[in-house]
């Protein structure tokens, strides 16, 4: 296999007020508001008016030890009612676990208003001090309207919504 020398530099910052614990534990994400850098302002506008945009994060607490791990249990889940023993073990490319061989996130969030290079968003689900990779805008040619689902995740999914109805997804 060919080794490749990847440097990629942040174009912003994540400030969210809410600690750790309650990003995780948020089922629609916490308001925050994305920094980006003054070097790259220029590269946002025409982003006013979007409705949505996609952030591509560098997951920063993910330690070295927790890149190594390849079988988790989809934890987050846990905040719909399941319990730990109930979840299946399984690949972390089947989950968006944050640990991961290159700990990158990507989130839709919610594009409430852009003040200069200060995007104001809701439904973040990064922690505060989060480095910003990239970001794009969610536009209509990214609606994936027919969508396969495994077993196990259907599963969870119906189960989930037994608890909470009108659950559109985990």
């Amino acid at each position: 296999m060919a080794e490749f020398r990847i440097e990629v530099k942040p174009i912003g910052v994540v400030h969210v007020e809410a600690g750790d614990e309650e990003v995780k534990k948020s089922v629609n994400g916490v308001p925050g508001v994305v920094e980006i850098f003054p070097e790259y302002e220029q590269g946002l506008k025409g982003l006013e008016g979007f409705s949505h945009i996609i952030l591509v994060t560098f997951l920063h607490k993910t330690s070295d030890r927790d890149r190594e791990t390849l079988l988790v249990k989809p934890r987050r889940l846990v905040k719909y009612g399941f319990t730990l023993e109930e979840l299946p073990l399984i690949g972390v490319f089947a989950t968006d676990s944050p640990h991961r061989p290159n700990p990158i996130g990507v989130s839709i969030v919610e594009l409430a208003r852009v003040e200069g290079r200060f995007l104001h968003v809701k439904g973040l689900d990064v922690f505060n001090g989060t480095p910003v990779l990239d970001l794009k805008p969610y536009t209509p040619g990214r609606v994936v309207r027919e969508v396969r689902l495994p077993e196990w995740y259907a599963s969870l999914l119906e189960k989930a919504r037994r608890v909470e109805p009108g659950l559109s997804d985990l």
